[in-house]
């Protein structure tokens, strides 16, 4: 891999943005005490951010050992974020698909390379990549945090923290005691409620939240299959969601979480086109216990975690049916160390099992009627059920040498089904004068294997990746802030998996590209932001070979017809910019306005048979919040998103479907004291 000329590309750009970012005037200005006191408050949030899923203890986003970006709770109700999706789309190197079954994340080019964390408990299972809580199965009004991390994070997290991690924190009673209750409505018949309970008692704390959501998916025309024919179904059964979660805290060496989540998702699919339509529903059932122990003695901090996760992933297209169940066992043990004043030493290990039953193994995986036309032998569907376990040790040092700051990480994780792998992380932090900060890392990591890989009865390596990347960032305080970012991802034994066909044959990918974000309180009740991310690598495409048919000769030889076929390669779009405006209109009235757009993604279904391009258009999103008509009792907020109700497809599992059109919703929360 050459070497890329990071510093010298930063520095002409950052002198090109920071002309923009100072229309508000010299970072000295006077203004009344009382008015810089409100406008950091309203903009920046009333505390600084903290992020613990970088290295596993909290500290400042700035000098975390990782690129982080975290989104607290005043944000997400300031940008009517109602869902995970919704949030993520408008971050750095995000992409997010809004497809019937669900939405497909991409980050940094990789298609569903994310590991999402639900209180560091990961989400996602090791044999299914697509399930991603980034819809209405996890509702935002019971979450402190959401913290991002772009990029490799296998040291720390283990497998599958592959192009980046996503952890929600949720929250917690000491954080915010007292009774609060919302409800909300809005088009396409939804309807959605939640209750929390926080209680702040000193030594010990406590916190209840639960939430319920329906919905009718936006999908007009339908037409659903009954197994002989078309047959027209106009009134699509509503989406249910509900959530628990409680958690429990008493002093700092006990904390105990649970949660519970059911939903019932509908959707309809479709031929490319468009000849065909069929009814399907998504469930994904999780149950959630997590305990953790902390003792601090001197210097060090001892922290014992256990958690028992199932989750019972159901799916149907018309009348083909699959049910994966996944129970996961983990036990962890942490250690933190300061030593010489200016160092930190953590280690750790860990120890997973994994039991899942009716894992699909076989190539494809489409019924008779979804499959290329006249097809000579359909496979059928083959799930089975095994069991695995994972041994992990890990250990991370940092050390402040002046001013710099630097660190490596290193992981061995021996899995009972597959090759032993080693994650490796360096980097350094350095301040650049009092406003400017330079972070690089350099790292990998790797992906579980696809449940086929596991039962193709031939050896395989697991996919990894390698990033390095370079941050310069411009903080000088009151409200501004930029951050320019460049990668470069390297790939080896990369595979996809394809609706049509299994799985591809193995390949090494190259991707780079550049993510930019900025902000700038332009006035004290107004304020800039926007962001920008350009994507590059490689071209080519992505190879299968799928048994077709095979027959035996007189002679007993065995004769084996194959079906190959090549698909471009599934990244999003090439470049994805958003730009927005928030201000306030009066005392806690707040407005917020942005418009996002991005490139055209090409695709191809049915074995290469039909292709085509997804173009994105402008979507822009308007959010109002306001107080209701108690004081400091009640709140209203209208969040309408794609306002100029464009048409447009995004990706999804067999083909194209509808991006969603115009859809508004008005919450009112009520505060008890």
């Amino acid at each position: 891999m050459r070497p890329m000329p990071f510093i010298p590309i930063l520095q002409r750009l950052f002198c090109l943005l920071l002309p923009v970012l100072c229309l508000g005037g010299p970072a000295g200005a006077q203004e009344p005490a009382g008015v810089a006191e409100e406008t950091m408050l309203m903009f920046v949030g009333e505390e600084k951010p903290v992020t613990t899923v970088a290295s596993r203890t909290p500290e400042s986003p700035t000098t975390a050992p990782a690129m982080v970006t975290v989104i607290g709770r005043d944000e997400i109700r300031r940008g009517g974020y109602r869902t995970l999706a919704e949030l993520l789309q408008w971050q750095g190197g995000f992409f997010m698909a809004p497809g019937g079954r669900g939405t497909i994340p991409y980050l940094r080019g990789q298609r569903d390379g994310i590991l999402f964390l639900y209180d560091g408990v990961p989400m996602t299972t090791d044999v299914t990549k697509s399930f991603a809580p980034l819809d209405r199965e996890i509702s935002l009004d019971g979450v402190e945090r959401v913290e991002i991390v772009r990029g490799p994070g296998s040291v720390l997290w283990g497998p599958d923290a592959f192009a980046g991690v996503v952890n929600i924190v949720p929250l917690g009673g000491g954080r915010q005691p007292g009774l609060e209750a919302g409800i909300a409505a809005g088009t396409e018949r939804l309807l959605t409620g939640n209750l929390r309970y926080g209680v702040n008692r000193g030594r010990w704390d406590a916190s209840v939240f639960a939430s319920a959501a329906s919905e009718r998916y936006h999908l007009a025309d339908y037409t659903g299959y009954d197994g002989s024919g078309r047959s027209d179904n106009e009134d699509l059964k509503s989406s249910r969601y509900g959530e628990g979660v409680a958690n429990f805290n008493y002093g700092d060496w006990f904390r105990l979480t649970g949660r519970w989540s059911d939903f019932t998702r509908r959707y309809t699919m479709g031929s490319i086109d468009d000849d065909i339509r069929w009814e399907g529903n998504k469930q994904a059932p999780v149950n959630l216990l997590k305990a953790t122990l902390s003792k601090v003695a001197g210097p060090s901090h001892f922290t014992l975690t256990g958690f028992y996760q199932e989750t019972d992933y159901q799916v149907r297209d018309a009348d083909f049916e699959r049910r994966q169940r996944n129970r996961v066992g983990h036990i962890e043990l942490l250690y933190d160390r300061r030593f010489l004043k200016y160092g930190l030493f953590t280690a750790g290990a860990s120890w997973r099992r994994n039991d899942v039953d009716g894992a699909v193994v076989r190539d494809g995986f489409l019924p008779d009627f979804l499959s290329p036309k006249e097809p000579l032998f359909i496979s059928e569907l083959e799930q089975a059920s095994f069991d695995n376990s994972l041994t992990s040790i890990f250990s991370q040092v940092r050390y402040q040498w002046g001013k710099s700051q630097w660190w490596a990480g290193l992981r061995y994780d021996d899995h009972s089904q597959y090759d032993s792998t080693l994650s490796y992380s360096v980097g350094f932090y350095r301040p650049l004068g009092a406003d400017f900060h330079l972070k690089t890392t350099f790292g990998n990591a790797f992906r579980s294997p696809y449940s086929s890989q596991l039962f193709a009865n031939q050896s395989f390596e697991p996919e990894a990746i390698r990033t390095l990347s370079a941050q310069l960032a411009w903080d000088p305080g009151r409200g501004r802030r930029a951050e320019l970012t460049l990668f470069h991802s390297h790939l080896e034994n990369h595979r996809v998996e394809d609706a049509y066909g299994g799985l591809s044959a193995t390949a090494s990918r190259d991707s780079y590209g550049l993510e930019l974000t900025a902000q700038a309180e332009v006035a004290p009740f107004l304020r800039l932001f926007g962001g920008l991310s350009l994507l590059g690598g490689n071209d080519g495409g992505e190879d299968f070979r799928v048994l077709r048919y095979s027959f035996a000769r007189p002679d007993g030889t065995e004769v084996r017809i194959y079906d190959e076929w090549s698909e471009p390669i599934d990244r999003g779009p090439r470049w994805m910019a958003n730009v927005g405006v928030e201000g306030r209109l009066g005392p806690g009235h707040t407005l917020r306005v942005g418009a996002r757009a991005g490139g055209g993604v090409p695709y191809s279904f049915e074995k290469g048979t039909v292709e085509g391009k997804y173009h994105q258009p402008l979507l822009i999103d308007l959010t109002y919040c306001r107080p209701g008509f108690f004081k400091d009792r009640d709140s209203f907020t209208l969040h309408i998103t794609n306002l100029l109700d464009q048409d447009y497809d995004v990706p999804d599992l067999y083909g194209p479907t509808e991006g969603p059109p115009l859809e508004a919703m008005v919450i009112w929360r009520w505060h008890f004291r």
